[in-house]
């Protein structure tokens, strides 16, 4: 199986012009000794598409990923370790990576690479093809749209698939307009990351729109295939919600969002839609939105692939945290001058509107417990990525001290890929991992929760345990204390998270952790209360009025 990336490739390189460059650098590379290096999913793609051995004289292909785990022969070619490069005789290294500037930068660096590096990249061959079809495409959105000045801002700032889609919704608009009733569309594929119901309520609330059953799609990408279709639909059910199952098991693939024939459609997460899913896709006929399923916090090097950025920059709106985290999303997300980002605020937040469901109070156990505390653990325990994850050395501490803290009530907020990693890295086989999920909550005063809609247990709670990202703002504006968990290499904050790190009582040694919470909560001794109240007022003003009702504005103002 493969991502949504795969198979953007996969399409890319399908296409005419770029059989074409396929010929020339055929005469290009003539003779030449070739090692391709960097076998991600850019490689895949290449190397399925075209027959490169009958092109090219590969004597091997080589990655990081072979130094550790020897790997004789992938794809039909030679594995070598890039430690061993220097042993082979070769006239150049061809990167086949979308991102090749860092990965020559390394060989040069790092292996002392003598030999020519080039980057295997046929993007930007034909400069006249590529130049005549921005024209054509201009020339459609400026007959469709009528405005000479957005055609001109488009053409400048789009690609020319961005360019289509924004032709594509502008038609949609128009269909849509004729309707007296709208198709909703929402898409999950973790109900842990669910971040739609304000929305999904005000919605159910105007006769104007016809909410379709949530879409359940399972995880699937090259390295991992999760089928938690009957956990997420339950999840649905008791939230008084119809939800379906999306996958095709016969044919072994996602169902196809036309087939549901929807007018608007929420994205939950950029990260597993595949083919005709694509929001690019879905432009010939639906509006496509997104809101982040999270609260971003990290700086713009810590976020979004290729593949991410494609699918933001194809949607109709994405509906942002903040005015601050437009200007990330410009830069990060390669969106400025497209016309996508709205600051909204996120809806998840909308529930601190709310009352809390009395329900949640079965989930904290301990009748004499005086304090209730949320410990909520990053997944990214390896030093690849994200590096925020502390669980690795801290995952015993935490259950020890639950159990000899009895008037403390205790949840585990694990996040939703923490068993995957931990499984993956050796930390812990699936029984291990299991097994301690079933001693928490074997506790008479601790519970895990693994669910989304999980703001209630915020509200509930009394201080959150953390080395996550989004929680930390997600959790701010609660104004309770947080502990966040830091790690010297973990990915840097962003701005707006360095603005909220200064309410966090932070600390470094998972020892520190007893005292403080003896501190801030047994002896109140809060210091960082005032401070915090300060920062909500000045970082959470989109949040002022709910995010959902925003949302529905903006979409009722362009269709009705």
């Amino acid at each position: 199986m493969f991502n949504n990336e795969y198979y953007y490739w996969k399409e890319f390189f399908s296409q005419k012009e770029n059989q074409k460059k396929i010929t020339y650098l055929k005469k290009k590379y003539k003779d030449k000794k070739i090692i391709l290096y960097s076998n991600g999913i850019y490689f895949d793609a290449l190397v399925d598409s075209y027959r490169l051995k009958k092109i090219l004289n590969i004597v091997g292909i080589s990655d990081i990923r072979y130094e550790d785990n020897k790997q004789d022969i992938y794809k039909g070619y030679r594995c070598i370790r890039p430690s061993d490069l220097k042993n082979i005789k070769f006239d150049l290294i061809l990167v086949t990576s979308p991102n090749p500037e860092s990965i020559k930068k390394y060989l040069k660096e790092n292996l002392n690479i003598k030999s020519k590096i080039e980057a295997f990249d046929i993007k930007d061959f034909n400069i006249f093809e590529n130049s005549f079809l921005k024209f054509e495409l201009a020339y459609n959105y400026l007959i469709e749209s009528k405005n000479l000045f957005k055609t001109a801002k488009y053409a400048l700032y789009c690609s020319n698939r961005e360019l289509n889609t924004k032709t594509n919704y502008l038609r949609v608009l128009k269909k849509l307009k004729q309707k007296e009733k709208l198709r909703v569309l929402f898409i999950c594929e973790e109900n842990s990351k669910w971040g739609y119901q304000s929305l999904y309520e005000e919605l159910k609330k105007d006769n104007r729109f016809e909410i379709l059953p949530v879409v359940i799609y399972p995880i699937i990408t090259k390295s991992r295939i999760e089928f938690n279709q009957g956990e997420n639909i339950s999840f649905f059910e008791k939230l008084g919600i119809k939800a379906v199952d999306g996958y095709d098991y016969k044919n072994s693939q996602c169902l196809d969002i036309k087939t549901f024939e929807p007018d608007l459609v929420f994205y939950q997460q950029p990260w597993y839609i595949q083919g005709n899913n694509h929001p690019y896709k879905v432009s010939e006929y639906a509006l496509t939105m997104m809101i982040p399923y999270g609260f971003t916090t990290l700086n713009e090097n810590s976020w979004g692939s290729d593949s991410v950025k494609r699918v933001y920059s194809s949607l109709w709106k994405f509906f942002s945290e903040s005015k601050y985290h437009n200007k990330f999303y410009e830069k990060a997300a390669n969106m400025k001058g497209k016309d996508i980002l709205v600051a909204t605020g996120t809806p998840k937040l909308d529930s601190y509107f709310l009352e809390t469901n009395p329900k949640i109070e079965k989930l904290w156990k301990g009748e004499n417990a005086k304090y209730r505390i949320i410990w909520a653990p990053h997944h990214s325990i390896n030093n690849e990525g994200l590096r925020m994850s502390t669980f690795q050395d801290n995952y015993e501490y935490f259950l020890n001290f639950a159990k000899r803290y009895s008037q403390f009530s205790f949840i585990l907020k694990p996040h939703p890929a923490l068993r995957n990693m931990c499984i993956k890295s050796c930390l812990m086989n699936e029984k291990e991992y299991d097994n301690y999920i079933k001693e928490w909550q074997s506790l008479e005063n601790a519970n895990v929760y693994t669910g989304g809609n999980y703001f209630d247990i915020f509200k509930s709670s009394d201080i959150l345990i953390t080395d996550c990202s989004s929680f930390l703002a997600e959790y701010f504006p609660s104004g309770k204390p947080i502990i966040f968990l830091d790690r010297k290499d973990r990915a840097p904050f962003d701005k707006f998270g360095n603005k909220l790190k200064k309410g966090f009582y932070r600390v470094e040694n998972y020892r520190e952790i007893e005292p403080l919470i003896k501190t801030v909560l047994l002896e109140k001794k809060d210091t960082l209360k005032v401070l915090r109240a300060k920062i909500i007022a000045k970082n959470f003003g989109e949040q002022k009025v709910m995010a959902a009702s925003k949302i529905i504005q903006i979409i009722n103002k362009e269709l009705f």
